[in-house]
């Protein structure tokens, strides 16, 4: 498609200047304007070669954007003569397109393509200077101190650009020595799966953190082991860089019979590549056994008018998810401190603290992370007092079912039952970065009018369906797939976990690792250098319409 919007404007700047030309002249300078411009694509291949995302359907992008603002220049420029009343030589308005287009392509060379400033400004006049030879191939009377104006000004939008350029790429100086270099590794692994060139630059930003794992074991009677596992890592950042499918990797660690819940972790906490995560993966080989028995207490939920949280106690230990039904981002990591402390007083010597993750929101106020700190440790009171059973486990998943949902990653949906005193109760997971607010409530709504006791849906908070063309820049769960078949898929997920459900004991274990990890000033960073990047943008933006202007009016 870019190849004929190219082809189509090369064809409209000769039509528009040969429009007085014999028809077998206009053959000729259309004949050879389809040839330089599809030419073009293969020499601008040729001499940006080497350069770190070169590639033919970029360079043809590159062409139809410029052969494209060349044609409007033309045309605003004969707009300007009828509104102003001027009679300026339509190879005026060539000239002036001839640097504009030139300018794009400089630009998006040396910050797409990373070519270097010389080499860039010397390729983007190359074909634009070629194309305006055979405009001019037939124009006698053309004199260039005629059309001083356009060429001062089209030079100077050039130098705007250039300008731009060095000052755009050092924004994120001292802490980023090239903001393009950050840009097309970027650009390598969203549109190529490129990761190499991106991980690189996170890793040497990356620094050494101890990180604990917590994990539940449940072990069945003539059937797999089932677990519950909270990383103390974020998901990210990004697919497909380092852990950004995580739970999906967990989950086949785990023999695809586990859920892999979201911890109170943000994107400080990503792994920066794919050699971090392994290393991560071979230390769960190394877990401690902290605690271990074969009851627990019945669910506590308890709820304030934003939050719900769930507590199920295994002894000493327990398992607490928090929601919000309106939806948030990533849980502060502050709340854990009160909260494990509390824990430890009331005789609970490790708590697992998972954020459910299941709707669409923004970060919590300081007062709301106080009211539910007082609501998690309310529960912890509560929790104390209740008597323990012994329970039975069953677990199932959709990859065993064949439900193909486009939101979700590698490990799909999960739902595990612990039937206690003789009563079901489902904890629901998807592999999927969030839920379409709204979700949860009509998937617990309509399961529990089915006679399904589902206590709590939880995502994994996957990254690994990132880079999506949304506003959130990925897909959560319900963007594509209706509510009913999800609806659908958790209800039949959720009567074959309840089918296989037996006898169980639990483990409770605990790992620590020694990896990188992104951390939070690397992110900062990054901010801050897009931020001054895109305020410098803006301002050569706005200088360069200004000078634009003043050249279809002037000129």
């Amino acid at each position: 498609m870019s190849a004929i919007i190219a082809i189509i404007a090369s064809s409209g700047i000769i039509g528009i200047n040969h429009v007085s030309y014999t028809l077998t002249e206009l053959t000729i300078h259309s004949v050879l304007a389809i040839g330089i411009t599809t030419g073009g694509f293969f020499l601008d291949l040729f001499l940006l070669r080497g350069t770190p995302t070169n590639k033919i359907s970029k360079v043809i992008h590159v062409a139809a954007f410029s052969s494209s603002l060349w044609l409007v220049t033309i045309l605003l420029g004969l707009l300007a003569n009828s509104i102003f009343g001027k009679n300026s030589d339509i190879v005026t308005y060539c000239l002036g397109g001839m640097f504009i287009a030139s300018g794009l392509r400089y630009g998006i060379f040396v910050s797409v393509f990373g070519s270097r400033m010389l080499r860039s400004i010397l390729i983007a006049f190359v074909v634009p200077v070629v194309f305006f030879t055979n405009i001019l191939l037939y124009s006698y009377s053309f004199i260039l101190q005629e059309h001083l104006s356009a060429l001062i000004i089209g030079s100077t939008i050039f130098t705007i650009g250039v300008v731009w350029s060095i000052l755009a790429d050092r924004a994120g100086y001292p802490n980023l020595k090239s903001t393009f270099s950050v840009l097309q590794a970027f650009l390598s692994a969203w549109t190529e799966n490129k990761q190499e060139k991106m991980e690189e630059i996170f890793e040497s930003r990356s620094s050494v953190y101890e990180i604990r794992t917590r994990m539940m074991k449940f072990e069945r009677e003539g059937d797999k082991q089932v677990f519950v596992v909270l990383p103390d890592i974020h998901p990210g950042p990004f697919n497909p860089i380092g852990g950004s499918n995580l739970p999906q990797l967990l989950f086949n660690f785990f023999e695809n019979n586990a859920i892999v819940l979201h911890s109170i972790s943000d994107h400080s906490k990503n792994l920066p590549t794919t050699a971090e995560v392994n290393k991560y993966l071979d230390s769960l080989k190394n877990s401690v056994l902290k605690n271990s028995g074969n009851e627990c207490t019945l669910p506590l939920i308890t709820k304030s008018n934003d939050f719900t949280i769930t507590c199920i106690g295994f002894k000493t230990s327990v398992l607490m998810i928090i929601s919000k039904d309106s939806g948030m981002e990533d849980l502060p990591y502050s709340i854990i401190e009160r909260i494990e402390e509390w824990a430890k007083d009331l005789g609970f010597s490790d708590i697992m603290i998972a954020d459910a993750h299941n709707a669409l929101g923004n970060k919590i106020s300081y007062a709301e992370e106080t009211a539910l700190t007082d609501l998690a440790l309310d529960s912890l009171n509560k929790l104390q007092g209740k008597q323990y059973y012994a329970y039975e486990i069953g677990y199932s998943n959709s990859l065993t079912l064949g439900f193909r949902i486009i939101e979700l990653g590698g490990a799909g949906i999960g739902v595990l039952n612990l039937r206690i005193n003789n009563e079901n109760h489902l904890i629901g997971w998807s592999d999927s970065n969030n839920l379409v607010n709204g979700l949860r409530i009509r998937v617990l709504r309509e399961l529990n009018n089915a006679g399904i006791n589902m206590l709590e849906i939880c995502s994994s908070d996957t990254h690994s369906s990132s880079g999506k063309r949304t506003r959130q820049g990925y897909y959560a769960l319900g963007n594509v797939t209706n509510d009913k078949d999800i609806i659908k898929a958790f209800s039949e997920i959720s009567s074959k976990a309840m089918s296989k459900t037996a006898s169980s004991s639990f483990s409770y274990l605990d790992s620590y690792s020694q990896i990188k990890l992104m951390g939070r000033d690397q992110f900062d960073n990054y901010a801050a250098a897009l931020n001054k990047s895109m305020n410098i943008t803006k301002v050569s933006l706005t200088i360069t319409v200004i000078f634009y202007i003043t050249m279809l009016v002037v000129s």
